[in-house]
């Protein structure tokens, strides 16, 4: 990627803004391969790179409030992408090549990768070599030792070998354009297809990869969903992956799918959870006043079993406390009664937990948490009331 010599486009052309937009609006196609390059053992991509824009604050009005410079080794959250800069700023002079730097995605002005030889993306290098004379795109190409393709077409991810190219124009501004984008969006990468079975195998021997959140806080579904590859995605839900749960940016599956412009992932995760908040219709009975109930028979349980006992050891009758579990019962409802009665913050939460058995980790805390409340409060009331009669006697 170094032996490369990277150039910088200037100019705030409308060629060039409507360039920059169709990068954007092709970027999870980049990302896409880039998921697959990085499980390939064999790396297949001769180049892949970003070229962002670096906001400049210049004293000097010969400088421009904005350098374009590419990226490479590059990583994307949803949210932000970052890489090491390829080559050495011109007006940026606190960087320098080889450093790592992270922008939004706001910043994006361009992608590509390299396949034999062969550009896929290059948006705004299009646009440039399209404004160039035939002699000096030669000249820009063998300085590149790239096949950039014919100007003002751009192909986003190569064509199986027995079919033809699809090949879009750079401003997107086409019924064939939209149609050919429909056909990408519906169209599976070739390693997804063939990596069906490896995936079913693996997720049936290491279930727990499917629910483990990693590192940087993303679970396998997350990362998937954001690729768009959906036969991984397919295998995850049917193995029991959690459409609702956040990320560690508080994204969830579908909000990812969306914000990378993935439909079909997008029906996938509404039928795999049509109880996502804001997409469907609520229907049936709203869960709050069921919590208040719940609140309302735990409060009145606890004050048969915790009150009402002491108003009889006060006044001199003996009494018998209930069982243990009695007390573990009321705790519990009135628990669940608290849950479901304040708002889905517990459920939002619980999600962010891993998953241990057919339970969630939070759910396991809370019910231990239930049960020593629960205990000590018998105990400590049937000690009391041993106390109380023994020291009236």
């Amino acid at each position: 990627m170094s032996e490369h010599t990277i150039y910088s486009v200037k100019g705030e052309s409308e060629e060039l803004k409507a360039a920059v937009a169709s990068a954007r609006t092709t970027f999870k196609f980049f990302w896409r391969e880039l998921s697959w390059e990085s499980r390939r053992i064999v790396k297949c991509l001769d180049l892949a790179a970003v070229k962002l824009s670096f906001t400049l604050d210049p004293d000097d009005p010969q400088i421009p409030a904005v350098e374009n410079m590419w990226v490479g080794n590059v990583e994307f959250d949803g949210q932000t992408i970052t890489g090491v800069l390829m080559n050495e700023p011109r007006w940026a002079t606190s960087l320098q090549a080889s450093d790592t730097v992270s922008l939004p995605f706001e910043a994006l002005n361009d992608w590509m990768y390299v396949r034999n030889g062969h550009v896929y993306g290059g948006f705004t290098v299009d646009a440039l070599r399209a404004g160039m004379s035939e002699d000096a795109r030669d000249e820009h190409d063998r300085a590149w030792g790239l096949d950039f393709g014919t100007p003002g077409l751009v192909e986003v991810v190569p064509a199986p070998d027995d079919q033809q190219p699809w090949l879009l124009s750079r401003n997107l501004d086409s019924a064939e354009d939209r149609q050919t984008l429909a056909t990408l969006e519906h169209t599976e990468h070739p390693m997804a297809l063939d990596m069906r079975e490896k995936v079913e195998e693996g997720l049936q021997e290491h279930p727990h990869v499917i629910h483990d959140y990693d590192p940087a806080g993303w679970l396998m579904l997350h990362r998937e969903v954001l690729a768009g590859n959906y036969p991984v995605v397919a295998a995850l839900l049917r193995h029991g992956a959690d459409p609702l749960a956040p990320n560690v940016h508080g994204q969830t599956s579908l909000a990812l799918a969306s914000a990378a412009g993935w439909p079909r992932i997008v029906d996938l995760l509404q039928r795999s959870a049509p109880e996502y908040h804001g997409q469907v219709p609520s229907r049936g009975f709203p869960l709050w006043p069921i919590g208040f109930a719940l609140m309302a028979l735990g409060l009145g349980w606890l004050y048969y079993l915790v009150i009402h006992p002491l108003q009889e050891t006060w006044g001199g009758r003996s009494v018998e406390i209930a069982r243990s579990w009695d007390f573990l019962g009321a705790v519990m409802v009135l628990g669940y009664g608290i849950v479901s009665g304040t708002g889905p913050w517990y459920f939002r939460l619980r999600m962010r937990t891993p998953q241990w058995g057919g339970s969630r980790v939070l759910d396991l805390i809370a019910l231990l948490i239930g049960a020593v409340i629960a205990f000590t409060l018998h105990d400590q009331l049937q000690h009391y009331v041993i106390g109380f009669h023994n020291s009236t006697r």
